[in-house]
C-alpha cells in the first residue's frame, strides 16, 4: 500500500513539475502577441479596403472602359 502511494506521489509530482515548467516559459505569451498583431493587421486591412474600395473600383472601371472603347473621353 505504501509503495502504491509513493508511486502515485512521484507521478503527481512529475506532472506538477512539468506543468510548472510549461507555465514559466514565455512561449504562450509570444503566441498571444502574434495573434494580437495578426488581428490588428487584419483590422487595418479591412479599414483600408473600406476607405479605398470605391476609388479602386472606379480605377478598374475606368481602365475597363478605356480597353473597351479607346476613344472615350477620360482615356489618356
Amino acid at each position: 500500500m505504501i509503495e502504491l502511494f509513493v508511486q502515485s506521489f512521484a507521478a503527481v509530482r512529475g506532472v506538477h513539475r512539468s506543468l510548472l515548467q510549461r507555465a514559466r516559459t514565455e512561449r504562450g505569451a509570444s503566441m498571444v502577441e502574434y495573434a494580437l498583431l495578426v488581428g490588428l493587421i487584419a483590422v487595418v486591412a479591412v479599414v483600408g479596403l473600406i476607405a479605398l474600395g470605391p476609388a479602386i473600383a472606379n480605377l478598374f472601371t475606368t481602365s475597363a472602359n478605356c480597353v473597351n472603347t479607346p476613344s472615350a473621353a477620360n482615356c489618356p
